[in-house]
């Protein structure tokens, strides 16, 4: 009986794994030559066929039902595997630069296994190998070994050493880090009894006494009454330091005073072996859940200070740490951004740099913890993250600006990413063209940094081909197209219509709250536009939907003299125009929501903001005037200087006008 093989069924998704596992499961079943062109030398009919059927058979029992709906028409193995390559096997140069950015820019975190940091780099080569670009074996194992944290450099010194005369084997240095994280996770069970134990006595700041076995005492234990209690102010045993009589009359423990955890000051301890090899210690960031303040020593780090008198940290060892001074600091995150942290405490002495999460809680939308990172988030966006280290302590993701360094860095992408943001996150080609110009005031080059919510919400697949024909006057041609929105607006609207004039690509958006009501806003469309131009609309392009095929729809164009074109069933390429804008318009309106840390339900107000109609378009050879034809820009333009924009009257947040 041959042995049953299930794969997970393709639903849409890493369409390069699936494709690797369903060829073996072909070629196991021989019936793998079914899904490329048949040989002319292939005459057996039967036996083909029988070759096919199999294949079909097992292509559909590796599909989830979304996926299989889509190929219920195809007849052939070979037309199965090409609508499938067609629809999910995206291989596009955008996306081959996406991939290679990713893997040579690929580090592996502290919170990271080497298995987990082997399988994505597995993942990426996969997918790199399905677009055409093969990466050696040599290659591999340099990525590889490249991509490792820093406290493998003594490894990666080793194993280059050995290898001064041959190539690098990608299998053979894979197989070496792995033995070298398994020594260390031994090397640290070894140790962690040890350091547990010295953990705790550090965390609970308490004697060896104290801790004394119980065995002699039965019943309520003897360290509960006051004679058994040792003061951490005078030493002495039979009171506790609140009770001191050597206190200072005006020095109260409750006034004026920030704590430190004693938890924290225990985690330190117990890290101190888990932070060698990475940066000092002083210079990383701690964040704590018993700081009151963020604190630190560093008097270099602060650009923005105030001397204060007054106040006091206790450590855990008691020893009571002066406040000197409070102002800002700046933090270059994880991702390149720059944060401000502000009422920072200037404490003499304290050996560790400490942010307060209580304060961060009440300052953020959310914060999580999984998996060994703490993410905290401002609205949808992460705005900073913690790394994992020992129980419950984690190191803040990023490092220090100095005062010089952080106004270099505030300077140096502030300007672009405003403009970016405020132009409907606008691709950085059309930034340069716009700089080349001389449009965008205070910018001289664009070099656009890393926009997460670019990338995440203008993932799309290959564009469709554009069409050599145009309008060649103002409302020749109009096309129109109609979209659902996952969610309802906050004005109730479920979907919107586009109107796109083919000639200026003028477009024109009204969110609506059924689809019936399209008729109604065609008709305050079309008198809106002919008033304005002072032309009439001549054609009206849009597909098959019902929406546009009532019959009051057919009255009205006939009494109004507009010619009508619909589109092919199941071919939305044919209304490229519209469905290349709506796809455009909802990009934009993705990355705005998202960098705004809005949500959905304000779509319809960011799809007015986003209009293409706000950009100065390329293919319109940056004619600025033509878009004052259709409407008053003067709000948006320099009032010193007509040709170029104003940032100020630009808006980021969605606009509800």
């Amino acid at each position: 009986m041959a042995t049953k093989f299930d794969i997970e069924k393709f639903n849409g998704r890493n369409f390069s794994l699936w494709k690797l596992k369903i060829k073996a499961i072909l070629r196991k079943n021989g019936c793998l030559a079914a899904i490329s062109e048949r040989p002319a030398d292939f005459t057996d009919n039967k036996k083909w066929n029988e070759m096919d059927e199999n294949a079909i058979a097992d292509l559909h029992l590796a599909l989830a039902d979304e996926v299989l709906s889509s190929i219920e028409e195809k007849k052939t193995a070979k037309e199965i595997w090409d609508h499938l390559a067609k629809l999910y096997e995206v291989k596009s140069l955008h996306n081959k630069i996406f991939l290679k950015r990713k893997l040579y820019t690929l580090r592996m975190s502290e919170s990271t296994s080497v298995t987990e940091h082997l399988n994505t780099l597995n993942t990426l080569f996969s997918q790199l190998t399905s677009l055409s670009y093969k990466i050696e074996s040599q290659e591999r194992a340099e990525l590889l070994l490249q991509s490792l944290h820093d406290s493998y450099d003594q490894l990666i010194i080793n194993l280059t050493n050995n290898n001064l005369t041959s190539d690098l084997v990608f299998d053979d240095v894979a197989a070496a880090v792995l033995e070298e994280e398994n020594r260390r996770k031994n090397k640290e069970d070894r140790q962690g009894n040890l350091q547990q134990a010295e953990a705790l006595t550090v965390m609970r700041g308490r004697s060896t006494e104290r801790g004394q076995s119980s065995s002699h005492n039965h019943g309520r234990s003897k360290s509960r009454s006051k004679k058994n209690l040792k003061c951490y102010n005078c030493g002495k045993k039979g009171h506790m330091k609140k009770d001191c009589w050597s206190l200072p009359k005006n020095s109260n423990p409750q006034g004026n005073m920030a704590n430190t955890s004693d938890d924290g000051d225990a985690l330190c301890c117990e890290a101190a072996t888990a932070m060698e090899g990475r940066k000092r210690f002083a210079d990383i960031w701690l964040i704590d859940s018993g700081a009151t303040y963020h604190m630190t020593s560093r008097r270099e780090w602060f650009y923005n200070y105030e001397p204060i008198s007054g106040g006091s940290v206790y450590s855990c060892n008691n020893h009571a740490l002066e406040i000197v001074g409070v102002g800002t600091i700046k933090l270059k995150m994880y991702d390149g951004t720059t944060k401000v942290v502000r009422d920072v405490r200037h404490v003499k002495g304290l050996k560790k740099n400490l942010l307060s999460y209580g304060l961060l809680d009440n300052n953020a939308s959310k914060i999580e913890t999984q998996k060994g990172i703490m993410k905290v988030f401002h609205g949808a966006l992460v705005v900073m993250k913690g790394e994992k280290i020992a129980a419950n302590l984690y190191m803040l993701k990023g490092e220090t600006l100095l005062e010089a360094e952080a106004s270099v860095a505030s300077c140096s992408s502030d300007s672009t990413m405003l403009w970016h943001r405020k132009l409907g996150h606008m691709s950085e080609q059309g930034m340069k063209v716009l700089v080349e110009q001389k449009l965008l005031p205070g910018l001289t080059k664009v070099s656009l940094p890393l926009c997460e919510h670019c990338i995440t919400s203008k993932q799309h697949r290959l564009k469709f081909n554009t069409s050599n024909s145009r309008g060649k006057a103002v409302l020749e041609l109009v096309h129109s197209d109609v979209w659902q929105a996952p969610v309802t607006s906050l004005g109730g609207a479920k979907y919107f219509v586009s109107f796109i004039d083919d000639y200026s690509r003028r477009c024109w958006v009204y969110p609506i709250k059924r689809k019936a009501d399209v008729f109604s806003t065609i008709k305050v469309f079309k008198a809106r536009v002919e008033l304005d131009s002072g032309n009439k609309i001549k054609c009206f392009r849009s597909d098959n939907g019902g929406e546009y095929t009532s019959d009051e729809f057919d009255d009205f164009y006939r009494k109004e003299g507009i010619k009508r074109q619909f589109t092919t069933v199941y071919t939305p390429q044919q209304n490229g125009v519209a469905e290349r804008m709506n796809r455009t318009l909802l990009e934009r309106t993705r990355a705005m929501l998202r960098a705004a840390g809005l949500e959905k339900a304000l779509w319809a107000e960011a799809v007015k903001t986003v209009r293409l109609n706000r950009e100065v378009r390329i293919r319109l050879k940056l004619r600025i005037d033509f878009l004052k034809f259709w409407i008053n820009l003067l709000k948006f333009f320099d009032p010193g200087d007509q040709s170029r924009l104003n940032l100020k009257f630009i808006q980021i947040i969605p606009s509800f006008a």
